[in-house]
């Protein structure tokens, strides 16, 4: 009964990437035996299985490897270039169900992209950018599109987190898991999004604010994020160059001389492609497409909290009682 209630689907050879593994703080709780461990994982009986079963299986544990982790050498790479290219990083077939739900739930929730922080005054600025989003973070309700396709994509981005934080190589801060941001972002034809960095580059810039703005009677957490890394996943297979629509990122700032440089590498949006970066390095840019597109954007936060003032003037710490 207790294999029953857990159920998993496993793909027959041949069939493609299926996501059947846990999210993966869930999976951490259960801790699996050493010895039953790795098929418990696929929700698979520790009993002899036959020849095509052990196949799929073989498949499915792979193709759920090559498809949610960095190679050291891409780790590498994105250390000493503050950013990384991975091919191919989902299935082709996860890319389609991806895409055909960004436009379910865009089509229910979308929105104009602004530019300025919401703490600081977003607006509307086509000539700056020119895209629709829909947030994933809080998730959309299961009536829109495919929810079981966005957990695939939940648990490879804890995946990509977790992994990320784990590389000594990277010594990045802590990435708050529940503090990540996620979305669907799709660009119409004549989208577009000029030079930018995603966090300021003046020292300690990039902090907001949780919680409600000043007009709004200000914020009572005290809690701030900050971006640490960016992350893009395209949706659309098969793209053709004439298009358009290639991220263009320019080499990081001088760390030392804070200056930025023209020389620039043109990513094409092709369907599986992982783009990762660090936010506060590396300048980019969207060129003009030519077609419709879709892609995931992210970024996982570092969070700090700061002391907040006692608003409530009844209170006992204000009246300066002990």
């Amino acid at each position: 009964a207790k294999h029953r209630a857990r159920k998993r689907v496993v793909p027959e050879v041949g069939e493609g990437y299926r996501c059947t593994c846990k999210p993966a703080e869930v999976a951490e709780e259960r801790r699996p035996s050493r010895s039953t461990g790795r098929l418990e994982q696929y929700g698979l009986r520790s009993k002899p299985l036959g020849a095509k079963m052990l196949l799929a299986v073989a498949c499915t544990m792979s193709a759920t490897i090559h498809h949610a982790q960095l190679q050291r050498a891409q780790l590498q790479t994105l250390h000493n270039k503050r950013f990384v290219v991975v091919p191919r990083f989902l299935s082709d077939s996860l890319a389609d169900r991806l895409r055909v739900d960004a436009i379910a739930c865009d089509s229910l929730l979308g929105f104009d992209c602004c530019v300025g922080s919401a703490g600081g005054g977003a607006r509307l600025d086509q000539s700056v950018r020119r895209s629709r989003q829909c947030h994933l973070y809080p998730p959309p309700p299961n009536s829109a599109g495919s929810a079981s396709v966005r957990a695939e994509l939940i648990d490879i981005v804890l995946g990509l987190r977790q992994q990320l934080q784990a590389c000594a190589t990277l010594a990045l801060p802590r990435l708050e898991p529940f503090e990540t941001e996620l979305s669907y972002l799709l660009y119409p034809i004549g989208g577009h999004y000029i030079r930018h960095l995603d966090i300021p580059a003046k020292q300690d810039a990039g902090w907001r604010l949780q919680g409600r703005s000043a007009a709004e009677g200000g914020s009572f957490t005290g809690g701030r994020t900050r971006r640490v890394v960016s992350f893009i996943l395209y949706l659309n297979r098969m793209w053709p160059e004439g298009d358009g629509g290639a991220l263009r990122v320019f080499q990081a700032r001088d760390s030392s001389t804070r200056q930025h440089s023209s020389r620039a590498h043109d990513i094409a949006p092709e369907g599986g492609t992982l783009v990762v970066m660090m936010s506060g390095d590396v300048e980019h840019l969207v060129r003009e497409t030519h077609a419709q597109r879709q892609c995931i954007v992210g970024w996982f936060n570092e969070y700090r909290q700061e002391r907040v003032p006692d608003r409530d003037t009844f209170g006992a710490s204000t009246r300066g009682c002990p």
